[in-house]
């Protein structure tokens, strides 16, 4: 909300407007729900053009600095939790047939690939360097 003042009053004000047509509605006052949706939606585009304008302006602010405010991510340790977590739902049994199904495909997948990788190993270790 600090870094990005506009977009909350938009929304409150969105809301307002709304409830101004709402309230127009209930009482059968036509122009009142007329002009209370009107105010919506430009209270709604004003609202999308601050949004707009944030990420553009950021977007700038980073391709000058050229940091961002992004984390890295460590995927390994994403991999290790999430078969940590199959794990545990294979031993509680929580695990539907398709998920199963999936799993098992996953691990098919992971032994080609470490046998390819071992295959490839063993296929650069045995090729004899050629004599001069």
């Amino acid at each position: 909300m600090k870094e990005e003042p506009l977009v909350p009053l938009g929304v409150g004000l969105t809301v307002c407007a709304l409830l101004y047509a709402a309230w127009g509605l209930h009482y059968k006052n036509i122009q009142q729900a007329q002009r209370g949706m009107r105010g919506r939606v430009i209270m709604q585009g004003l609202t999308v053009c601050a949004l707009v304008g944030y990420g553009v302006f950021k977007t700038k602010d980073t391709s000058q600095t050229g940091q961002t405010n992004m984390r890295p991510i460590n995927w390994d340790k994403l991999e290790r939790e999430a078969q940590e977590a199959e794990a545990l739902d294979l031993a509680k049994g929580n695990v539907s047939p398709a998920m199963e199904k999936l799993i098992a495909q996953a691990k098919k997948e992971r032994e080609e690939k470490a046998k390819s990788v071992i295959a490839k190993s063993i296929f650069v270790q045995e090729v004899p360097e050629p004599k001069k």
